[in-house]
């Protein structure tokens, strides 16, 4: 490959690779595990979790494979771009502390 072969392909691949890196970082999921503290009837409403307040809508997944999800239970919370998309049962070992 010569040279002006190199530069030109470079101009076209570039905007792809920043295109996948930028899409990635914004694509980031946050994980948060915890015992439920307070839930609406429905899946529209405020969830706590170990005393952290969340804003879920309907659209939210619910995986209750574990269990159901109800007050007092051990459940895992799935974030991406700010936006909670799903809340799953887990068994109790997941919430408990890790001993040293």
């Amino acid at each position: 490959m010569n040279k002006k072969t190199f530069n030109q392909a470079s101009k076209l691949i570039l905007p792809v690779f920043l295109a996948i890196g930028l899409s990635s970082c914004s694509d980031r999921e946050i994980e948060h595990t915890g015992i439920l503290d307070h839930r609406p009837e429905g899946k529209d409403g405020m969830w706590v979790i170990d005393g952290k307040s969340f804003s879920v809508t309907a659209d939210v997944e619910l995986d209750e494979d574990s269990g159901p999800i109800t007050v007092g239970t051990c459940v895992g919370l799935e974030m991406e771009d700010g936006d909670v998309t799903e809340i799953e049962s887990m068994d109790m070992t997941a919430c408990q502390p890790v001993k040293q």
